[in-house]
């Protein structure tokens, strides 16, 4: 008979028959207790430890393993009851009343939780109490925070338990939503950390199933998965198989596999400068701006300020390959001392959402967000209620739409989910009830699917007034929103080379989710070519002059003067080159004599790449903003057009990336500059600002 199988047979004896657990010496109980342990078993581990020790008081480390391993499995109420015994012998245990004072914070025991963290700091005598006095003090603030968070709570928001479909006994998280009805996660069903797929079927949610043609993981463990915004690679991790999932001390790898027809590439492991040797990279999460993709993921490296902190690479989105930068971290407003993981980037608001048990919060770990790029962020704000609540929540992730979302939390949830000792998935709602906004857009004359268009919502009131919501380019034709109800809306979609269409509908009946109807656009002068490749709106293909197989350089007059400041700039999101820390630049006194078409270099990495233009070239320091890098330039687009009237369009053209930068200029002051950036994020939300110095691009900078 194996050492499991008699575990397992004690273990049910345990269970089932009390009054013979009693009967048994500490001595018993004690080595059950490092039998389960190390079985994995940690619940029952802690219940033997407790049973020990109530039957031999004088052994304090009997208590203090079985307060050790209820906060194992995250049973924050049974943990303080048995730390409370030893919370004053931190000589003997070390630290052992912080670990006090945090349980009763995450079972919500607020004031009981304040007193014994204060007790700490006035009791703590170590050479590192600074340390220890700034986690206390963000504890503190968190416990504030649980006390105001109620009244502040987002009323819109409904949280839900989707059910046994996809929640289990074991760990589930890492939602990826991969369609409105359709989500990827991962589960530790079994005791291995696997990849799952389920429909949403009505209210509820199917079984979690095999993701359909998957490609096979070889060994280990595998989740944590990230589609990037075009669809075309899905990023996920691959983790050490051995003694099952561990949490954040499984070490991972992130691989990513690319969309093949209707099936995915075999997986790819990225670079070992991104997957270094010896540590914990994991749960990655996906951004376009600009032409880069930029992955964020958490990780445990050298050059960290804490446990796990939030870093960032970015690639070339013209080349299909892996070549990406350097790690580079988030830096010290996003990450603590402690723990950050799970990020995730809302481009419908320039969000950063992340987890952190090292920013103030109410519970263990929080979910936070902070606007922000690369390195420079704003001060993270918590999510609040009911995002996060007293337990652990981690994992969030929202729709594409905006109005709804998926979070990790061990938290109780009424009769659905009964103590915290495993996570599960829950979703979030605005306004409960969710409804979808789903149609397609056609080509009048031939019947088929318009690339590339641009579908702006409105919320329509009483009075007739109309507010936009949201306005977004979808490049297969098909395009997707998620609603409030009760509420009416309008839709208008536009292309280039077509009449706009529209229609206004209202979301009022009761006995459906999904509203929509297919739009037929009729081509004004015979149409607009489009691409295939799911470019956007001013990357339309236009055929080329014959023998010209790049774009003519050169300035667009604008047709009225450059914007003055009257408007100022916000701080523009994350982007395609890393901020610069200009020197002070030098004013512009007369333009370089003109040599027509020119080559030059940037300045500074990673701006540093060749360029030809003929835009005219001053001395001294001046701006520009690009608009965008793009594949194939269409100059005669609305959104170019519109900003033609902010100042000149430019265009430098990249040879190595193929690519064309489509730039407003010339500005002359930091004000203009400003107020002109202001103005087009109408039209181009990631334009951002850049420096030349005596006609040379020099880099990214913030004003």
């Amino acid at each position: 008979m194996t050492r499991t199988l008699i575990i397992a047979i004690l273990t049910c004896f345990s269970v089932g028959m009390l009054s013979a657990q009693q009967d048994m010496s500490w001595r018993k109980h004690r080595k059950l207790g490092d039998d389960l342990a190390a079985e994995g078993q940690y619940y029952d581990a802690a219940e033997n430890y407790r049973m020990a020790w109530e039957a031999k008081k004088s052994k304090t480390e009997l208590i203090f393993l079985a307060a050790e391993n209820y906060a194992r499995v995250r049973d924050y109420r049974k943990a303080a009851e048995a730390y409370q015994h030893i919370q004053d012998k931190s000589s003997e245990y070390p630290l052992v009343g912080m670990k006090y004072a945090r349980n009763l914070k995450q079972d919500g025991q607020y004031e009981k939780a304040r007193a014994a963290f204060q007790r700490v700091l006035d009791t703590y005598t170590g050479q590192d109490k600074a340390i220890l006095q700034e986690i206390i003090t963000a504890e503190l603030q968190g416990i504030d925070l649980a006390t105001q968070l109620p009244s502040r709570a987002d009323r819109r928001l409904e949280i839900s338990f989707p059910g046994s479909g996809i929640n289990t006994e074991f760990d589930e998280f890492g939602a990826t939503p991969m369609d409105v009805d359709l989500i990827y996660y991962t589960s530790t069903m079994g005791g291995q950390a696997r990849m799952y797929e389920s429909r949403r079927s009505g209210r509820t949610w199917t079984k979690g199933a095999t993701p359909g043609n998957f490609p096979v993981v070889q060994g280990g463990q595998y989740g944590n998965s990230a589609l990037a915004p075009d669809g075309q690679r899905l990023y996920f991790t691959i983790c050490n198989g051995d003694g099952g999932w561990q949490d954040l001390n499984t070490r991972c790898e992130i691989y990513v596999i690319k969309r093949n027809g209707t099936s995915w590439s075999q997986p790819e492991r990225l670079p070992d400068f991104v997957n270094a040797k010896g540590v914990n990279t994991t749960q990655p999460a996906v951004a376009h701006f600009g032409g880069l993709e930029y992955l964020y993921f958490s990780s445990n490296r050298q050059g960290g300020r804490g446990g796990m902190d939030l870093w960032y690479v970015t690639r070339d989105m013209g080349r299909d390959n892996n070549d990406f930068t350097f790690p580079v971290n988030l830096g010290a407003t996003i990450n603590t001392l402690g723990d950050e993981i799970t990020p995730f980037y809302n481009i419908d608001e320039d969000m950063l959402y992340f987890a952190s048990n090292g920013h103030a919060g109410m519970g263990g770990l929080d979910v936070f967000k902070s606007k922000g790029e690369e390195v420079n962020w704003g001060t993270p704000q918590n999510a609040g209620i009911p995002i996060n609540s007293s337990a652990d929540d981690y994992g969030y992730v929202a729709t594409n739409g905006g109005f709804g979302g998926f979070v990790s939390s061990n938290r109780v949830f009424g009769g659905e989910k009964t103590n915290t000792r495993h996570f599960d998935l829950f979703e979030f709602s605005v306004g409960g009830r969710q409804m979808t906004l789903k149609a397609n857009v056609y080509d009048k004359a031939s019947g088929n699917l318009l690339a590339d268009v641009k579908v702006a919502l409105y919320q329509v009131f009483e009075d007739g007034v109309e507010n936009l919501l949201i306005t977004k380019d979808f490049a297969s034709g098909s395009y997707l929103f998620e609603l409030l109800p009760n509420r009416r809306f309008r839709v208008e979609v536009t292309k280039n080379g077509y009449q706009p269409a529209g229609y206004v509908f209202s979301t009022n009946d009761p006995s459906t989710t999904t509203y929509g109807q297919p739009l037929f656009l009729d081509a004004v002068g015979g149409g607009a070519a489009t691409t295939p490749d799911g470019s956007s709106p001013i990357m339309t293909e236009v055929p080329p002059a014959a023998g010209n197989t790049r774009p003519t350089f050169g300035n667009k007059p604008a047709t009225n003067p450059p914007a003055t400041a009257n408007t100022g700039g916000g701080t523009p999101p994350a982007t395609t080159t890393t901020t610069t820390t200009a020197p002070p630049p030098a004013s512009p006194t007369a333009a370089l004599p003109d040599a027509g078409e020119y080559t030059a270099r940037g300045l500074t990495p990673p701006d540093d790449l060749e360029y030809s233009s003929s835009a005219t070239r001053y001395q001294g320091s001046y701006f520009k903003i690009q608009l965008a890098a793009v594949r194939t330039y269409n100059p005669n687009h609305a959104d170019v057009q519109q900003a033609a009237a902010l100042g000149s369009i430019q265009t430098e053209y990249i040879g190595s990336r193929n690519l064309t930068r489509v730039m407003l200029a010339d500005f002359f002051s930091e004000a203009d500059a400003k107020s002109a950036l202001g103005r087009v994020k109408r039209y181009f939300p990631n334009a951002y600002i850049v420096r030349y110095d005596n006609g040379v691009r020099y880099g990214k900078v913030n004003l």
